[in-house]
């Protein structure tokens, strides 16, 4: 996993250090290490408000292994380098299913070899039918790291950039102020 930068500013200095640990596995169990720059939390329990605002390197979508990997012949099978380990999962997943789990063997983080395989095949297999939607698995991420009670929510998106406002009540224009503040922090 990259270096991702997760700070919390929280009224409940061991409340605040056990949401960091949540969305640093959070990030580790949807496997999107190489797609969050930061997260910022901010934590307010005697309001109640919790505001995070998550920072991501936009993907473009890709549809097939040629377009997500470099691709090169080796000794016996070919190697797949992956541009980023956002596309990992789908890559096993199909390349399994083509070759068998066998024949495919995932050798680093981003490397991955198929013994005896055709690269211009390779280059073509698709990665999933609907293509990577980043978006969604990020709004996952959002879901999983704020409390459940907090049902009341705000949420904008911008270029590369997710920011929630999560409450038990009607969200306040003070909270959205702290909102953009938070968004400026997790920028820098």
């Amino acid at each position: 996993m990259g270096e991702i930068k997760i700070f919390v500013d929280s009224s409940d200095e061991f409340g605040g250090q056990q949401y960091k640990y949540i969305a640093e596995k959070s990030v580790e169990d949807l496997g999107l290490g190489g797609s969050i720059e930061s997260i910022g939390m901010v934590i307010r329990i005697e309001e109640p408000v919790f505001i995070i605002a998550i920072r991501y390197k936009e993907v473009t979508g890709k549809n097939t292994l040629g377009e997500a990997a470099y691709i090169d012949s080796r000794k016996n099978g070919i190697r797949v380098t992956l541009s980023s380990e956002i596309f990992l999962g789908d890559a096993l997943k199909a390349l399994w299913s083509k070759y068998g789990r066998d024949r495919v063997e995932q050798i680093g983080r981003l490397e991955i070899f198929v013994s005896g395989g055709d690269p211009e095949e390779v280059k073509g297999i698709r990665l999933s039918e609907k293509g990577y939607d980043l978006e969604s698995r990020i709004s996952e991420l959002a879901a999983r790291i704020i409390p459940e009670g907090f049902r009341v929510r705000g949420s904008t998106k911008k270029k590369g950039m997710l920011t929630i406002i999560a409450s038990e009540d009607p969200i306040t224009e003070g909270w959205r102020k702290l909102a953009a503040k938070l968004e400026e922090e997790t920028r820098a």
